[in-house]
């Protein structure tokens, strides 16, 4: 059943005198299911420079085809068109390797005729397999009881004898009938046919147009009288080379696009018994030239066709390639989070960047954010069968961020959705806790942080008399200078945390709806104070107290209010640093993704201590990433 001659105008003109049902206008080959970029290799264990199509493997060890390549017993030379006549010929493979590569020469034994004492030694066309025992092939006229210019025949295997070829008579008519193609559960039979109401004639050849017709089982096992098979599986333009998958869909080719030759498609059973729209196939599957007889593997992820492109060994070829099936990722991305407490919550995570690695060459597959719902849906096709990795763009941002590993179905249909469910857990950031055993952070009753440059405006305010009311304000019950010399390398190292830590971290692990808090707590020791205002011409607003300019300051309660002083000129401080350090800061502190507070009414208790001690005049800085603004 050579390609070119079963019907003479698929290849003679290329079907451009074809007309009829079916889209005319050449279409972009641009897959239905979104693949563009997965692999085809030539079978060169199966080519030969003759024309090699109608692939068929069994059980993953043998692989047959149809050629018309010259071999012993088959010496005569017909024609340019039908060379020397096509055989069935089968290979088989020598190893016991899982992957079939049919371009891995010495995996399989040399190509050989099958069968040529049942099947004959002329002319034996395309062949296909019921599960049961028994095998259809396609063949001219050379075999006995042929009814028309190429006839349908089964042939039965019993422990390996074969019965000779018998006719489906029901099936067959005077005009041309091949490639069969039986659906997994035996019952249908599809085959191509160019058969009219009219008797044959000379004057009709070359002129008919192939359409795909279908006969189901009788109860007693024949078959019955085929039907053509409606739209939108013909289109009148040329169907051919039909095959069902191990899932019933059915394959075909389909010269519906005539200017790019003959291509391939998938069409789905419908719901109500009859099928889905064709979908093409994607490139390189199809391809600028010709491309028939699909034949997909039992596993259903490699796909093999019959093509004239460019690249093979002559004639037509057989190629191999995956499956384009289109499988996406849906992910919720769940955030757990420590607490100060030691508990942990967990939220989902919005605007997470993820990424999913093909295990195999490591490449990424597909990438994004998760959406605000924590939700990561891919945008492009994965490949069927793989194993893949589900992890966060940047690891180091999550503790023991251990990559989800899961591998792609091959889906019922020509798509399907893995769902999975990943947790990342964020470290807790660090809390800057003042040294109190070696560092006192302020002068007695001073609200400024004692930096040498605070100390020396400090001593230059009491000379000029700026703080009249400040009386409980006392620099001569310690060595500050000593002190301020220290205090100042640790703001320092606190700079030089959140500008080359924090900042960063900020900016890459988290997204526009999580805010960086920055807390300030100011600490006083236990002791109240004397008599005194505050003596400043602004308004202090921490988070629970406002001291405004004048406010009196006695006893406790004012001991409270300089906890609060102390909380907000601290807080002030480091972020006009901050802003003058990292224009990184200052562009999210602008966009109000930092947030700097303060907050006093702490007073040191620590047991065993004098109340006097000046390592409990100190605060403490809490870094903390929270949700939006809560």
């Amino acid at each position: 059943m050579r390609i070119r001659s079963l019907v003479p105008i698929i290849i003679a003109g290329l079907l451009l005198s074809a007309c009829g049902g079916g889209d005319s206008a050449v279409q972009k080959r641009d897959s239905l299911t979104g693949h563009g970029d997965l692999p085809v290799y030539n079978c060169s264990v199966l080519n030969s420079g003759a024309d090699d199509f109608a692939p068929f493997v069994a059980s993953g060890t043998r692989v047959f085809f149809t050629s018309n390549r010259r071999q012993e017993d088959r010496g005569v030379f017909l024609s340019p068109e039908f060379r020397y006549g096509e055989a069935v010929y089968v290979t088989e493979r020598n190893v016991a390797e899982p992957a079939m590569k049919l371009d891995v020469v010495t995996q399989w034994n040399q190509a050989i005729v099958y069968r040529p004492e049942v099947f004959g030694k002329v002319n034996t066309g395309t062949l296909a397999m019921d599960g049961r025992d028994e095998m259809y092939l396609s063949s001219g006229s050379y075999l006995p009881s042929a009814e028309g210019g190429a006839d349908i025949f089964s042939v039965t295997s019993v422990e390996g004898a074969m019965s000779a070829p018998r006719p489906l008579t029901a099936v067959n008519s005077p005009w041309w009938d091949a490639h069969p193609a039986v659906s997994p559960d035996g019952r249908t039979l599809v085959f191509a046919s160019d058969r009219i109401a009219d008797a044959p004639s000379v004057r009709d050849e070359g002129s008919r147009v192939p359409q795909l017709w279908i006969s189901t089982r009788d109860a007693d096992g024949s078959w019955g009288v085929p039907q053509r098979m409606p739209e939108p599986v013909n289109s009148g333009t040329g169907e051919l080379s039909p095959h069902f998958d191990a899932e019933g869909a059915l394959y075909f080719a389909t010269l519906r696009w005539p200017a790019q030759g003959y291509d391939i498609v998938r069409c789905a059973p419908a719901a109500n018994g009859g099928w889905q729209q064709p979908e093409r196939l994607s490139a390189p599957i199809n391809s600028d030239a010709n491309d028939l007889f699909p034949f997909v593997t039992a596993d259903r992820l490699q796909l093999l066709l019959a093509s004239d492109r460019p690249g093979g060994k002559g004639g037509y070829d057989i190629w191999a390639a995956e499956v384009p099936y289109c499988i996406t990722v849906t992910a919720d991305v769940l955030l757990r989070e420590p607490e100060r407490d030691g508990s942990m919550r967990t939220r989902p995570g919005p605007q997470v960047a993820m990424e999913i690695i093909d295990v195999e060459n490591g490449r990424t597959a597909a990438r994004g954010l998760t959406d605000l719902s924590g939700r990561f849906t891919t945008d492009n096709c994965l490949r069927a069968g793989r194993a893949y990795e589900l992890r966060p763009g940047n690891a180091s941002c999550y503790r023991a961020a251990d990559p989800v590993r899961f591998t792609t179905p091959v889906p019922d249909g020509s798509a399907a959705t893995v769902s999975l469910r990943v947790e990342l857990e964020r470290p807790l950031l660090p809390e800057f806790q003042v040294l109190t055993d070696t560092i006192p952070f302020f002068v007695t009753g001073y609200w400024y942080p004692n930096t040498p440059a605070e100390l020396a405006r400090l001593r230059s305010r009491m000379n000029d008399g700026a703080l009249p009311n400040a009386n409980f304000i006392d620099m001569s019950d310690y060595d500050y200078d000593f002190a301020a010399q220290r205090v100042d390398r640790w703001f320092s190292h606190l700079f030089s945390e959140i500008e080359n830590m924090i900042v960063p971290m900020l900016d890459t692990c988290y997204t526009g709806v999580d805010t960086l808090v920055i807390s300030v707590l100011g600490h006083v020791d236990p002791r109240g104070l004397a008599w005194g205002r505050f003596d400043e011409t602004e308004t202090v607003r921490t988070e629970s107290m406002t001291v405004t300019p004048g406010t009196v300051m006695q006893k406790q309660d004012g001991n409270v209010k300089l906890s609060h002083l102390r909380a907000y000129y601290t807080m002030r401080m480091i972020d006009r640093e901050m802003r003058d350090r990292s224009a990184r800061y200052a562009m999210l502190r602008e966009s109000d993704r930092i947030r700097i507070l303060a907050e006093g009414a702490y007073l040191a208790e620590d047991a065993g201590r004098d109340s006097n001690d000046p390592y409990q005049r100190k605060f403490i800085v809490n870094v903390e990433v929270r949700h939006g603004h809560d």
